[in-house]
């Protein structure tokens, strides 16, 4: 809504100028004229969205058999579409609206024809305003048309003057620089996000000294490569390189969970029963190591600056590696571990409803979340039956991983 509501006021201070401008053959507003605007907001309001605005001016102009103002129409929105020619549009909005000015000028075009097979012109409409303006004006009126015949002798300059071809260059190349640095930013966003989700394979593989190497990799990428092209360019954070934020955030808080921030007192937290059965066989190895229950802030990530849809993507991801995580140590009968995963993932849960207002994106991982701690309870009522019965039981956790082995093995 508010953006319609900018596109409409740019369109409508370009329409106004326009207006303002027609007894000289009518002019662009240049983009210095818009200082708080984008380049693609300029183009689509003040050009675009002024063409089409110029086809339905015509339309109403065309009605009193105004041929002079519909031709004046016309010549601007040619040289418009003569300028946007010049650009290379990548496919988006901006791709899109550009159709929208070549069918304004086929409108206008069609006008002017209609006009001319009916019998209006030019001539018939300066003949009638002398008529109109009676005698005494005669003497102006011919002052008029010399004026007019050393505007036709020096068109060019009239032209240049109409559109603002200077500043539309500049434009253009501030945005043909964009592109380079987007196509840019994209090739490099690939190898952090590779390293991001590499160190959380890693870590599910209890791979602990690769992952802090992989998150190192796509922390410096972050830091060295990505982030000074977004200070230039504050319009390429959103898209790629906030995906590989997010990434990078769902690992780092994974090992924080796991292990703890580095530096950090070192321990596995286990309890005393847990460490006499540590080397018991029917425990399975992954008792070696209790997670820690680390969950980074915001802050933590210093000096990555995080926007609020970042750092809650990549906590909403974290419950889904949790969720696996539980599901290897539902394999070991580790009951505590279980729960402790799905005491996270409802912390989470909790933290997300209570806020007032959430990113966009946050409702479609919600979803996922809900459905993750239903199955954790799941699995911790079912853990909680073998441990009272003190039989082995067949578990859903375990039907779908000998599932898995035997389709890998086939």
């Amino acid at each position: 809504m508010v953006k319609r509501m900018l596109r409409t006021k740019k369109e409508a201070i370009a329409f106004r100028h326009f207006l303002l401008q027609d007894g000289n053959g009518g002019k662009l507003l240049p983009p210095s004229a818009l200082p708080l605007v984008t380049d693609e907001e300029y183009l689509a309001g003040a050009c675009i969205g002024l063409s089409q605005d110029l086809a339905q001016y015509a339309v109403g102009r065309a009605t009193v058999r105004d041929v002079k103002s519909v031709r004046v129409a016309r010549d601007l929105v040619q040289d418009i579409m003569d300028q946007l020619l010049l650009f290379d549009f990548r496919n988006g909005p901006l791709r899109r609206k550009y159709d929208g000015t070549k069918y304004a000028l086929k409108t206008l075009e069609t006008i002017l024809y209609e006009l001319s097979v009916t019998g209006a012109t030019l001539d018939d409409e300066e003949e009638k305003e002398t008529k109109e303006d009676g005698p005494d004006t005669k003497r102006a009126k011919v002052e008029s048309d010399a004026a007019d015949a050393a505007m036709e002798v020096d068109k060019m300059e009239i032209s240049d003057e109409r559109i603002p071809t200077s500043e539309l260059s500049s434009l253009r190349e501030r945005m043909e620089r964009r592109d380079e640095m987007r196509e840019a930013l994209i090739k490099r966003c690939r190898d952090g996000q590779k390293a991001a989700k590499q160190a959380i394979f890693a870590l599910h593989r209890n791979d602990d000294t690769r992952a802090s190497k992989l998150l190192k990799q796509c922390h410096q990428c972050i830091t060295n490569d990505l982030l000074p092209m977004v200070e230039e360019e504050p319009g390429l954070r959103y898209g790629c390189f906030a995906n590989v934020l997010e990434e990078y955030v769902e690992g780092k808080m994974f090992y924080a969970w796991l292990h703890g921030l580095e530096g950090e007192e070192e321990g596995n937290g286990m309890n005393e029963d847990e460490k006499k059965g540590e080397n018991n066989p029917k425990k399975g190895n992954r008792l070696r190591h209790r997670p820690r229950g680390r969950m980074l802030q915001p802050d933590d990530f210093h000096p990555i600056h995080l926007e609020p849809d970042e750092y809650i993507g990549g906590l909403c991801d974290l419950t889904g590696e949790i969720g696996r995580y539980a599901v290897q140590r539902g394999m070991d009968r580790d009951a505590p571990g279980v729960r402790l995963c799905l005491e996270t993932n409802k912390s989470i849960m909790v933290a997300i409803l209570t806020m007032e207002r959430t990113p966009a994106g946050t409702g479609k991982k919600m979803g996922a979340l809900e459905q993750s701690i239903k199955k954790l309870e799941k699995m911790l009522y079912e853990l909680s039956l073998v441990e009272a019965t003190g039989r082995n039981i067949a578990t859903e956790v375990e039907d779908a991983v000998e599932e898995k082995n035997e389709e890998n093995n086939d």
